[in-house]
């Protein structure tokens, strides 16, 4: 086996595996490139943790690209992701063949009809595919995804489709944007920040945190594969 690999007879691999991509425009700025190449840069670590997270066997993968609080940045910086975005989906649309379910997970205020279209068209085109779910948590916000979550139940308590003596945790989390997909069992996250940033609160009640201090334009196999180690050597003792 070749160095820094997975036995996967050895290794549990992670059901649902979160990404937190920080770090683009400080990986700019240290080569003295503008931020909007680090967002570029970053689309390449995307693409190649897909490959290898289908290949894994990982059956969700959430990359975090862009916060409903990622609005206050420059509107220069913003139009460029916004752009960036749209090229991002009509390219998975194009690649992911009937391998990879693409899903966007977030609010669709504020967002561009070009990008609403991309993002329809790709959800449609693979909406059918049996292998990993890849959501794309874009104009994405923790607490707002549980607001709207609370909201949903509750105009289907004032419809008298739902009884609220049945909500439970099982029934919240059919009302989350990841209604039917496991939770989150492993967050990576580079750059060196080490705080969840408002991602998949609810869903990560119990998910172990492996982080790094290099950008996500450097993030590679290795890390991954030294993520998922970790996910295997970090246990959680019951509480029950």
């Amino acid at each position: 086996m070749l160095k820094n690999q997975i036995d996967k007879e050895k290794y549990s691999i992670p059901r649902h595996i979160a990404v937190v991509c920080d770090g683009n425009g400080r990986w700019a700025r240290k080569k003295g490139l503008p931020r909007t190449l680090g967002h570029r840069a970053g689309t390449k670590p995307i693409e190649n943790t897909i490959k290898e997270c289908f290949e894994l066997g990982v059956e969700v993968l959430t990359f975090y690209v862009f916060s409903s609080e990622n609005w206050n940045r420059s509107n220069e910086e913003v139009a460029f992701l916004m752009k960036l975005f749209v090229e991002f989906f009509a390219k998975l649309r194009n690649e992911v063949g009937e391998n990879i379910n693409v899903r966007h997970i977030g609010s669709k205020n504020n967002l561009s009809k070009e990008l609403l279209n991309e993002i329809k068209k790709t959800e449609k085109a693979s909406e059918n595919n049996s292998g990993l779910v890849l959501n794309i948590a874009l104009n994405y916000g923790g607490r707002l995804e549980i607001v709207d979550a609370m909201q949903g139940m509750m105009q289907d308590i004032n419809e008298g489709t739902l009884n609220a003596d049945k909500i439970d945790e099982a029934l919240i989390s059919n009302y989350m944007y990841t209604a039917g997909l496991p939770d989150v069992d492993l967050i990576i996250r580079t750059s060196g920040e080490k705080r969840i940033s408002n991602f998949l609160l609810w869903q990560s009640a119990e998910a172990r945190l492996w982080f790094t201090n290099d950008f996500w334009p450097d993030f590679n196999h290795n890390h991954l594969i030294d993520a998922i180690k970790y996910y295997n050597k970090i246990t959680i003792p019951s509480l029950h």
